[in-house]
């Protein structure tokens, strides 16, 4: 019989042959599928050869131009004054005296943008700190302090009872709850999941987590809407820490970390938009850490 003709086109080898490029690789994982920062590299001329990351750089860990319009930072900072009222309003009505809720928001506005030093060891944020030990311990007692390296110690006084830790954790989850569900219908994407379709992320210079666990290095953290800043933060090392450990971003979507937020920085009145910042208390148990691979010399891992 004769041999008969081979009948693939062009496209059929093409697709037989073809691999994605590690820039799509990045950008077709799970915690950065529909981000519009990773849409905006693989469609504006990045090099489909290598992972675009921000670069680190001495200073300030803000978006650039092109990230701050893509995420449309412009309505968070319209709704800012808006949101901050009603988030002050909500958090007062369950019970937080409004001098305590004062010192709060002066701290979060001018003391954890201002440096690590004042960032974890005002008087106010070691108060916030030791009010998170008393819930956990009064609400976990299992997992109370598990999961966090730097302890609190008991001589720390609490600037809230639990039940008004509990009242600031409770509106910080209620009020994400509705006003990120506005501002992700700007981008009206018909395959949005609401809020499961937000990632926060949070950058380190650290070893890798030896159990896979996820523990938080404070009682209070950082994460991010943002994605620059957090390969920013991931890239810090100097002299000292050289060899110590290596770039890291941990990431999840938003209501992995949404009732454990302390302060949102759209409900912050006048808190710096620079990096779309959650601050977030330790989880109270084990969360399992993914490892999604090394891309542009960062370490992904993702939890739930």
């Amino acid at each position: 019989m004769p041999n008969e003709p081979d009948e693939r086109d062009e496209y059929d080898v093409y697709l037989n042959s073809w691999v994605p490029s590690p820039q799509l690789e990045h950008a077709t994982l799970d915690t950065y599928v529909g981000d519009p920062l990773m849409q905006h590299r693989l469609l504006h001329n990045y090099d489909p050869n290598a992972v675009t990351r921000d670069a680190w750089f001495s200073g300030p860990k803000t978006m650039e131009v092109n990230e701050e319009a893509t995420r449309r930072v412009e309505y968070f900072a319209e709704m800012q004054p808006k949101w901050s009222a009603h988030f002050r309003d909500l958090v007062l009505a369950n019970g937080v005296p409004s001098d305590k809720f004062d010192l709060i928001e002066a701290a979060f506005r001018e003391d954890w943008v201002d440096g690590f030093a004042r960032r974890q060891n005002t008087h106010t944020m070691m108060g916030i700190k030791a009010s998170i030990r008393d819930l956990d311990r009064h609400q976990y007692p299992s997992g109370a302090g598990k999961y966090v390296l730097k302890q609190i110690p008991d001589t720390v006084e609490a600037l809230l009872a639990p039940e008004q830790t509990q009242a600031l954790f409770d509106a910080n989850s209620n009020l994400i709850q509705q006003r990120m569900a506005d501002y992700l219908d700007l981008f009206g994407d018909p395959n949005s999941s609401g809020l499961n379709h937000q990632s926060v992320r949070r950058g380190v210079f650290m070893t890798l987590p030896a159990d896979g666990l996820r523990r938080e290095l404070h009682y209070l953290c950082s994460y991010s809407l943002a994605l620059g800043p957090v390969e920013q933060f991931a890239q810090t090392w100097n002299s000292a820490n050289r060899g110590s450990g290596v770039p890291i971003i941990f990431s999840a979507r938003l209501p992995a970390v949404q009732t454990r937020t302390v302060a949102f920085a759209p409900f912050i009145k006048e808190m710096n938009l620079s990096q779309l910042e959650l601050v977030v208390a330790p989880p109270v148990m084990a969360v399992q850490l993914t490892y999604s691979g090394e891309f542009g010399d960062i370490h992904e891992f993702e939890f739930e």
